[in-house]
């Protein structure tokens, strides 16, 4: 199964990435007449770069857990940048939850590692799907100001492109500027 399909966000970011005003401001929108549909538009934009279906990584604060059908050598959390491990949780023998103690990781290292304590193993585990589960927090406190422009880009390429079907071939192709920036903030990629 892929790693992206075990991740379920349980708490989402407090607001948008960016505010009405940022959006119409770079659209050079002074009517209120579309504030809905920029609105929208900033959330499309949103979703376009964040989690499983972006580029694995959470724009602004969020809670997300990922399930795993046992403990693997290292566990790999594949959404970036993390900041807190929650909990890792298990299903012991008797089919009860229990938590894991003595964690090692790196919150310097993205994507991050997670392994049983130094001379430790992981326990064992009742054999069922999302056995183990582990609990996160992850995004940027503050939204560095390249990830920021990439969404005002994409605001402004959605606002000038609203129909699924044009006959300007480079309509639906994603802005150079914003697949610049977004590949360096790709989680997993090759430099």
């Amino acid at each position: 199964m892929n790693e992206w399909t075990r991740l379920v966000r349980t708490a989402a970011p407090v607001s948008a990435a960016l505010n009405l005003a940022e959006a119409k401001r770079h659209l050079r929108v002074l009517h209120d007449d579309d504030d809905a549909e920029i609105e929208a538009m900033v959330a499309a934009a949103e979703a376009a770069i964040e989690g499983p279906n972006g580029i694995g990584i959470a724009l602004l604060p969020q809670t997300w857990r990922m399930s795993l059908d046992y403990f693997p050598c290292e566990i790999v959390v594949p959404l970036g940048p993390v900041t807190a491990v929650t909990s890792v949780t298990y299903r012991d023998a008797a089919g009860d939850e229990q938590t894991v103690s003595g964690l090692r990781y790196d919150l310097d290292q993205q994507p991050l590692r997670i392994w049983p304590a130094r001379d430790a193993s992981w326990p064992s585990i009742y054999c069922e799907p999302g056995a183990v589960k582990v609990t996160f927090v992850c995004g940027h406190s503050e939204l560095p100001q390249d990830l920021r422009w990439a969404l005002l880009l994409l605001v402004g390429h959605f606002y000038e492109n609203r129909e699924a079907v044009t006959t300007d071939a480079s309509a639906a192709e994603l802005p150079m500027g914003v697949s610049t920036i977004l590949e360096r903030y790709r989680v997993g990629r090759v430099a």
